[in-house]
């Protein structure tokens, strides 16, 4: 296996345990266990990190095409606003956050991931 398939690999199996740790969380409710929470952040950190090294490799390697910026653009627009939302959830408060915050913490990853793949997709079939 290639560093590129290991990459991919990586991600799919990130996003798994992070989805998973997140019906998990959701199942729970308030307040949110300790070692699955961390779990879920954890996974979270590290899929940005990996993603960050993978652009930043491909992109010293050649220099990005117009298509490929903005997919990853949109990747990390989508991958910031699942973080937020998620940690909007986090809050500990007393006031329980707006239906929309839950609602897009539900919907905003299943972007995310699908914005993932095709970043890269474009990233790693460079011709």
């Amino acid at each position: 296996m290639n560093t590129n398939q290991l990459r991919v690999v990586s991600v799919g199996a990130g996003f798994l345990i992070m989805f998973l740790s997140g019906f998990w969380l959701s199942r729970t409710g308030k307040p949110y266990g300790t070692f699955i929470f961390t779990i879920h952040k954890l996974i979270g950190v590290g899929m940005g990190i990996l993603l960050f090294v993978t652009v930043r490799q491909i992109h010293q390697t050649a220099s990005l095409r117009p298509i490929e910026i903005i997919a990853v653009i949109v990747t990390v627009l989508f991958f910031i606003a699942t973080v937020t939302t998620g940690s909007l959830l986090s809050i500990p408060i007393s006031k329980p956050m707006p239906d929309i915050v839950s609602m897009l913490n539900k919907v905003l990853p299943y972007f995310t991931v699908l914005f993932t793949a095709v970043t890269l997709y474009l990233l790693l079939n460079r011709k």
